[in-house]
C-alpha cells in the first residue's frame, strides 16, 4: 500500500540521505529529493544562494542531511508549516537556536545525533511515518534458548534494523543485545566513529532494542 498523503522532503549531500532515499520509495512514500554539492564553504554568507526547491519546503515532513548550520537555519527559517527531522547533530547547527526558531514558528522540529534515535510524535497525519521509522523495534521468537525468527516492527532510515535482524536468527538469546550493538556498528552507519563517535550510541539503541524484545518473548 502506497502512503501517497504524506510528502517527504529529503535533502541529500553525498553519501548522506541516499539510504533513506530508497528505503522510504520502497515503503511507498512520495519522496521529493534534493542533492546539495559535497562540497560547501564552512561558511554560507547568502543561504538563499542554495536554491531548495519550494516543494521540497511545503512537504509534510522534511528530512535534512544538510549537516551545514546555515541551511538548516535558512530551512527552518523558510519553512511555514509540517515537520523537520536534522540528524547529525553538532554538525547540523545550534540545537537551540533552531529549536527556539521552530518554537515560534509553530514547526515541529526533532534533532538527533543519529536517525537511529527519531522518537514517536503525535501526529495524526504523520502516524505511517513515525509509525514505520525511527527509534528500531522488533518483534522475536525464541526456541531452545536461541532466536527463532526477528521481525523488524520500526525500521531505522538507514536500513540497520533490517540488516540486524537477518544476522541474529539462531544466534543464542542471551548474546543477541550484545551482537545487534556489534552489528548495528559494522553496518554502514554513518554516524562519527572514534572512542566518543555517535556510532557506540547507534550500537547502544540496537543493543537496548533487542534486549527489550527479548525480554517480552520471554514474558509471553
Amino acid at each position: 500500500m502506497r502512503n501517497t498523503d504524506i510528502s517527504v522532503g529529503l535533502i541529500k549531500r553525498g553519501k548522506y540521505g541516499r539510504r533513506a532515499e530508497k528505503i522510504l520509495e520502497n515503503a511507498g512514500f512520495n519522496v521529493i529529493s534534493y542533492e546539495l554539492p559535497e562540497s560547501l564553504p564552512e561558511l554560507i554568507d547568502d543561504p538563499d544562494s542554495v536554491d531548495i526547491p519550494g516543494e521540497i519546503l511545503r512537504a509534510d515532513i522534511i528530512l535534512s542531511y544538510a549537516l551545514h548550520p546555515d541551511i538548516n537555519l535558512m530551512l527552518v527559517e523558510k519553512v511555514e508549516k509540517g515537520t523537520i527531522v536534522i540528524p547529525g547533530g553538532s554538525k547540523s547547527g545550534s540545537r537551540a537556536q533552531l529549536m527556539s526558531i521552530a518554537r515560534e514558528k509553530g514547526i515541529k522540529l526533532i534533532m538527533e545525533e543519529v536517525c537511529c534515535s527519531t522518537p514517536k510524535i503525535k501526529d495524526e497525519k504523520l502516524q505511517a511515518f513515525f509509525e514505520n521509522f525511527g527509534h528500531p523495534e522488533f518483534e522475536v521468537s525464541i526456541r531452545d534458548g536461541r532466536i527463532e525468527s526477528v521481525e523488524v516492527k520500526r525500521e531505522t532510515l538507514c536500513g540497520s534494523a533490517l540488516f540486524i535482524a537477518e544476522k541474529l536468527k539462531n544466534v543464542n538469546a542471551e548474546e543477541a543485545g550484545r551482537k545487534a550493538g556489534y552489528l548495528a556498528q559494522i553496518h554502514p552507519c554513518w554516524a562519527s566513529r572514534g572512542i566518543k563517535g555517535n556510532i557506540h550510541l547507534a550500537g547502544e539503541i540496537h543493543k537496548s532494542a533487542i534486549e527489550k524484545a527479548i525480554k517480552k518473548s520471554k514474558e509471553r
